[in-house]
């Protein structure tokens, strides 16, 4: 195996691989989408902690070692939002993440390029990109304006001058300081700094953390084989409402996001490569009781903001993954609710205002600005970015046609 020292920055490259400090702060960029949903699963619905992380970890490193860039692993949002909000049992769970292999397994042998490119023209995934990162904004603002400091813990305040203001606030805004202040440093790079100033505030104070309930130790992964009943409720629930924006925000403009930031880097990065891939991951995800999994256009921009420019990212928080699954089990969720909320809202925000630029190359296109615009408005309005898709999507077929053009060009 070839290593590579490289003097100043320290930068370690294996066969092509570089792992220094730029993609190690880039590898943590995207946790600030991951852990919320991810943690969400665990407590709430009863995903095994050792078999979402492993098959999270496992899907990490395979990306990073084929792609070659930082592709990012993020829970199913439409189905794990769902899922959160009805309480929905493992074994719905799992039926979800193993119809929805199934579906890219299948998907991954037939040429879909056509039909895709055709149902999702560039207005569509630009209107997309927009409106998952207003979400993102949202989201993030929700997070900072929490008056908690940790999210299993209680109100925390500080008196300044006879003005009481929330602790988590303050920390923000700390947070936020150091991202425009360090965003283009690669010493000391914002992502890295600020998550692991945020850990050592969050374990601070060790009972407002709960720390003394940490346990170390993994929770076995087993073989997870949902009935025929959970197929029945998981499918129709929790499958359909995702698949349209899989195939949309997953497939698509996850192509469109890695072309744009990597070029030729991203040759890798094809509809039929990402189909089996999720497919393969999502399957045995499954079977071992984790959670759906997909790709993101999203992650991707918080993967490369933060730094990541190779797939030594992926797999340095791939093997974090693994390693958490290896060797913490249920002490996962603890440690990482460590992370005040601000500081995870904090990253949402810079993220998903660095993810609506994707937008910048129609903004000279009347049309296709206004569709995108649109969308990301009733994105805000609605709050579901299924709803803007159902809406854009055959605005934009019948306004291609207005305009005398293929929907394919």
């Amino acid at each position: 195996m070839r290593l590579k020292q490289v003097r100043g920055n320290k930068a370690m490259e294996v066969k092509g691989y570089r792992f220094d400090r730029q993609e190690l702060a880039g590898a943590l960029g995207d946790l600030g989408t991951f852990l919320p949903l991810a943690i969400a699963l665990i407590t709430i619905c009863g995903v095994n902690t050792s078999s979402l992380f492993l098959a999270a970890g496992l899907l990490y490193i395979g990306a990073g070692l084929y792609y070659r860039v930082p592709m990012p692993v993020q829970p199913l949002k439409a189905t794990s939002v769902i899922a959160i909000s009805m309480a929905a049992s493992l074994g719905m769970i799992s039926a979800t993440a193993i119809a929805m292999g199934f579906v890219f397994v299948v998907a991954c042998f037939f040429d879909l390029n056509e039909i895709l490119n055709r149902f999702f023209p560039r207005p569509v995934i630009r209107g997309i990109q927009l409106s998952l990162g207003l979400i993102l904004v949202k989201k993030g603002f929700d997070l900072f304006l929490d008056h908690r400091l940790l999210g299993n813990g209680p109100e925390v305040m500080l008196n300044l001058a006879g003005v009481s203001l929330p602790l988590g606030i303050l920390i923000g805004l700390a947070a936020l300081g150091l991202i425009l202040t360090l965003k283009d440093n690669r010493r000391f790079p914002a992502g890295l700094v600020v998550i692991c100033l945020g850990l050592m505030v969050g374990a601070w104070n060790s009972r407002l953390a709960g720390l003394e309930n940490l346990t170390l130790g993994w929770q076995v992964p087993g073989i997870s084989l949902p009935r025929w009943s959970d197929f029945v409720v998981a499918i129709p629930v929790l499958l359909l409402p995702q698949l349209p924006l899989t195939f949309a925000n997953s497939i698509m403009a996850t192509t469109d996001t890695a072309s744009q930031y990597f070029g030729s880097q991203a040759k890798k990065v094809k509809p039929q490569a990402l189909f089996s891939s999720l497919g393969l991951a999502n399957l045995f995800s499954g079977f071992i009781g984790g959670m759906p999994m997909c790709h993101g256009s999203g992650g991707l921009t918080a993967h490369y903001r933060f730094g990541a420019r190779g797939g030594g990212a992926s797999i340095i928080i791939g093997g974090i993954f693994v390693l958490i699954a290896l060797l913490l089990g249920q002490a996962a969720p603890l440690i990482f609710n460590l992370l005040p909320l601000a500081v995870l809202g904090v990253l949402l925000i810079y993220i998903g205002v660095a993810h609506t630029f994707l937008i910048r190359d129609i903004m000279y296109s009347p049309w296709e600005l206004g569709l995108a615009l649109g969308m990301g408005i009733i994105t805000l309005i609605n709050g579901s970015l299924a709803v803007a898709f159902a809406l854009g999507l055959p605005v934009a077929i019948m306004g291609e046609r207005i305009r005398g053009r293929s929907i394919c060009q």
